[in-house]
Order: C-alpha cells, then sequence, then structure tokens
C-alpha cells in the first residue's frame, strides 16, 4: 500500500504506475519474470480539484495546509441551499496527521463585494470606466468566503447535539438575560466557536489554543474573529482548565482573574502556562460547558483525538471540581480501537473518588 500527499492530485495514473513499477517488481514474489504485469489499483479520496492555499511550518504542530477542495459528491443538505455544481471547502490539515482534516468549511460568494461593484458600475460615466468596472465586478464576483452559519464536519454537529442535554438550562438563562460560560480547548479553523457566538448569543466563549500560528490560519484564511463574547487564549489546555479549578468557587461568584495588557488582549503567565492571576482582575463563574476538541501528536496512543492527558483519571476529576452543577462536558474522542474507546468511555463514567 502507498499513500500519495496532496502534492501528488493532479499526477498522471499512468506516470505513478511508471515510477512504482521497478520498486513493486522488486518486491513481487516467484521467479523475475519482467514480463510479468502487475496490476495497479487506486482508491480515490473523493476529491475532485485541490488547490493549496497556503503552507507554513510551526515550531509546535509541524507543517500545516490550507487547502481549498470541491468534491465528487456533495451531501444533499448542502447541495440543497447552495445550488452549485462545483461547492468549494476550504480545510485545515496538520501532515503530522493527513489522515485528519483539523477543520473544513463551506465557501460561499461574497455578496456583499459583488454590490459593491454594481453599484461602482453604475455610476460609471464613460465607455472605459463601465469596461474596468465589468473587469472588477467578474473578479469579486469570485471571491469567496468562509460561511459562518454550516457545520460541514459531522463531528462538530455531534458536539452541539450535546447541548440538548442541557436544553432547560439553556433556555433559562436566554429567558433572564445572564451568560452561559463555555470554553473550548483547542480552536483549529474557528468554526466551532464562530458557529456557537453566531447562533447562540447567550455565550459567553473562552478558546484556549496551544499553537499561535494556528490562531493566525484561523483569522486569516477562515474569517476567524474576537470580540467582547468571544475571546482566545494562547496557553496549554490542561494547565488553564487546572488553574480555573484553582480559582473556581461557588456558582455566582468571582473565580477567575486575567492579566491583561493595555489593548485589553490577555497575555500568559511567566511560565507560559495561561492567563489566570490572583491579581488585577474580572470575576467569573464556573464553566458550563467544556469542550476538548484537540489532536495528538502520539500515534502510540491509540487516539487521534485527543491527546491522551486530556483523558486522564486526575483531569477528569479537575474537570468535575470546574463545571456549575448543570455543566456539560465534551470530548472529540477519535480512534480505531474499540478497546481504547471502552477504555476512555469506562473512566469517565466511573463514579467520583
Amino acid at each position: 500500500m502507498i499513500i500519495m500527499d496532496s502534492s501528488h492530485t493532479n499526477a498522471n495514473m499512468d506516470d505513478i504506475q511508471k515510477d512504482l513499477s521497478p520498486l513493486v517488481k522488486q518486491l513481487a514474489p516467484g521467479k523475475d519474470d519482467n514480463s510479468a504485469q502487475i496490476p495497479f489499483m487506486m482508491a480515490g479520496d473523493g476529491i475532485k480539484e485541490r488547490k493549496t492555499v497556503h503552507k507554513v511550518i510551526s515550531s509546535l504542530t509541524g507543517s500545516i495546509i490550507v487547502e481549498d477542495v470541491v468534491y465528487e459528491n456533495v451531501a444533499d443538505d448542502v447541495s440543497r441551499p447552495f445550488p452549485s455544481s462545483d461547492l468549494v471547502f476550504r480545510r485545515l490539515v496538520f501532515q503530522r496527521a493527513e489522515g485528519l482534516v483539523q477543520s473544513e468549511a463551506l465557501l460561499t460568494r461574497d455578496e456583499s463585494s459583488h454590490k459593491i461593484v454594481e453599484e461602482k458600475k453604475k455610476t460609471s460615466s464613460s465607455k472605459s470606466k463601465k469596461k474596468g468596472s465589468q473587469k472588477r465586478n467578474d473578479a469579486s464576483s469570485k471571491q469567496l468566503k468562509v460561511y459562518h452559519d454550516y457545520m460541514a464536519s459531522s463531528y462538530h454537529m455531534g458536539i452541539i447535539s450535546g447541548f440538548t442535554l442541557m436544553s432547560s438550562y439553556l433556555e433559562s438563562v436566554e429567558s433572564t438575560g445572564k451568560t452561559v460560560n463555555a470554553v473550548i480547548i483547542g480552536l483549529g479553523a474557528g468554526l466551532l466557536p464562530m458557529f456557537l457566538h453566531g447562533c447562540m448569543p447567550s455565550l459567553q466563549i473562552e478558546v484556549v489554543e496551544l499553537d499561535a500560528v494556528v490562531l493566525s490560519l484561523a483569522r486569516d484564511y477562515f474569517g476567524f474573529a474576537e470580540d467582547e463574547r468571544l475571546k482566545v487564549h494562547i496557553a496549554d489546555g490542561i494547565k488553564f482548565v487546572r488553574e480555573v479549578k484553582h480559582f473556581a468557587v461557588a456558582d455566582g461568584l468571582p473565580a477567575i482573574h486575567e492579566i491583561e495588557d493595555a489593548s485589553g488582549s490577555t497575555k500568559p503567565s511567566p511560565d507560559g502556562s495561561c492567563s489566570v492571576s490572583y491579581t488585577e482582575a474580572r470575576g467569573r463563574p464556573r464553566v458550563d460547558i467544556l469542550i476538548i476538541d484537540v489532536d495528538s501528536s502520539d500515534s502510540s496512543s491509540g487516539m487521534a483525538c485527543p491527546a491522551a492527558d486530556f483523558v486522564e483519571e486526575s483531569f477528569l476529576l479537575t474537570v468535575k471540581d470546574t463545571l456549575s452543577e448543570q455543566g456539560l462536558f465534551i470530548v472529540n474522542l477519535v480512534s480505531r480501537s474499540p478497546a481504547v474507546k471502552d477504555m476512555i468511555i469506562s473512566r469517565m463514567k466511573a463514579p467520583p473518588v
């Protein structure tokens, strides 16, 4: 079995077979018969077109690729509201785990850009200006942007469906005008927090991301943006949750204090852990929703997601002490091993010591 990376997307099958044939013949059993034909079979990945938009190397994550793809077949729930023969999806891929797409977003036409150019076209007086405006219109109408109201990754829908377990609490908070405190460990392309931010105005969201390069990619290529209801901490997720527990007190009372610079951005602690401090501060109650959505760089753990530390018993106990009484804890667990899955689920079900 030979696995090709994204750089071979447009490679011709005949050329691939020509390059591999000498190697395959050396591995063939039996007599050395150069006339024997060895069949090649290629399994498609369902992608019709692929374009690398950006590639960067992070000291923490390694090689990261942003790519735009067009699938051969698209699910009905996407093709119906977006009638296009070639819907484009933008993906974030960590090459250390190429079989796992970190984030995937639907791209749509930037209608606002299109309307602005149309307006300019109408005000043009000369024939030459009209031609120029038409060219700008054609270019702008082809601009694509991330559509944050659609979740392209099915596991994101699984995470969101878990909110039904606390639906009565969410409804009561919404009716009283209060806020629900949510923490997401792992930013990726920022699609999950942006979706929640847009459809659940009662959420106060904090995202914890270890790699600043990932945050830059989310901002530059996936339309991620912070505001007063959505903040990002560049910090270690394990340490962040532990410090939240350390400062957490009874619901409704101040729990966390953060060091802020003059611009209002959160700074990490001197040891690089996170931003919790006894001094200068704004109070916050316990966490209502805690989502773990990180990948694992250690293939020996048997899990693609999350890193093993996030499902250790000691961390799970920390989470219990961090959550509010009605709190919800969600983990994105990806493993090919039924034994590993059963072990993690059993550990999470175990009564606290």
